[in-house]
């Protein structure tokens, strides 16, 4: 029997229509760790799993949902000179922006399946302090985006990587937030974060939306809004969204998720075994290489405790699960 690690809690973003009777046999055994370990020859699985472990508590909270509009975010241009322009081998944007906190900062999305808006306003933050040449240093609420964009998701219920948090933002503003418990920010994110021993970690409820900040906050909510200028898509390409990144920050994006990304420690994650059971949305701050492999440097939602201190590399360049497919940003309006 495998010990239970401090970092798998409740934590996955992945779509609840898939159930978990869908896939099969739970994965939380020593049989399946053993397989991902023989066929993962980029990435190291983490191997203090404990059998026992309910798989239908990992992949019953949603992530991002398919649109069911034809809406159709604007992509961005770029110049044809971008195709020959030479790039960095490497990047992290924590490097070249170390006066904005927000880039080294890893959320805890805990029981909700708030992927999707976390890692939204997470680039909003990102960008703002990018921007703003630092003046701007601010952990945007995910839990008002969560509440009051009906047309980007359903709260803890999941939601939609179709650009529409990001035209929220332009059209109607997102106050400040801060970590669960926290009174820095109009609206703190109102769920704990869960770990091990996993203990007391119900599914949260969707929180809803109010037009007022917290009564220690000293500040109004409509006055502490901050807002996007423009919101766009980043085409399906490894060079613009290089480029992107390099230029104006980090990037939202999303990928299909499989059974064996449950077990990811470390290296450069590509999918090997394991059925699908959603889709999870994350924020790329950089790329690089490691051991011969192209990678995508990616910020999670689930806390330091999971991963590489909270962080884990992705592999770049082929379009591995959807990971370059659809890729949203914006720039924030600063006057």
């Amino acid at each position: 029997m495998l010990a239970t690690t401090k970092w798998f809690a409740l934590i996955f973003c992945v779509a609840s229509s898939l159930a978990a009777e869908r896939h099969g046999d739970n994965p939380f055994n020593d049989q399946f760790l053993q397989e991902v370990q023989a066929k993962a020859k980029t990435w190291t699985p983490d191997s203090s799993f404990e059998a026992g472990i309910r798989y239908g508590a990992f992949a019953s909270l949603p992530g991002i949902h398919e649109s069911l509009t034809d809406f159709s975010l604007l992509t961005k241009r770029y110049h044809a000179s971008l195709t020959s322009m030479d790039l960095p081998i490497r990047f992290d944007a924590r490097e070249k922006w170390p006066q904005c906190e927000s880039l080294r900062m890893i959320r805890n999305q805990g029981t909700c399946g708030s992927c999707w808006a976390v890692a939204a306003t997470s680039v909003m933050s990102d960008r703002l302090c990018i921007h703003s040449g630092g003046r701007i240093n601010v952990d945007l609420a995910a839990e008002d985006l969560m509440g009051c964009c009906h047309d980007c998701g359903e709260g803890c219920n999941g939601g939609f990587l179709d650009g529409s948090s990001f035209l929220y933002w332009v059209d109607a503003g997102v106050v400040s937030g801060a970590p669960f418990n926290s009174t820095d920010g109009c609206k703190p994110y109102p769920f704990k974060p869960c770990t091990y021993p996993f203990k007391n970690c119900a599914k949260e409820t969707s929180p809803k939306c109010v037009h007022h900040c917290i009564s220690e906050f000293d500040g109004k909510y409509k006055k502490d809004k901050f807002y996007g200028e423009v919101a766009y898509k980043v085409p399906n390409d490894e060079r613009m969204i290089q480029w992107e990144i390099m230029t104006n920050g980090p990037v939202e994006s999303g990928f299909k998720v499989f059974q064996d990304y449950y077990f990811y420690k470390s290296g450069v994650y590509q999918h090997v075994k394991g059925d699908r059971v959603g889709k999870h949305a994350i924020r790329i701050l950089g790329w690089g290489w490691e051991n011969g492999v192209p990678y995508w440097l990616i910020a999670n939602s689930y806390g330091t405790g999971w991963g590489e201190d909270g962080y884990f590399k992705f592999l770049r360049g082929s379009n591995h699960l959807g990971i370059e497919e659809t890729v949203i940003a914006g720039l924030p309006k600063l006057s």
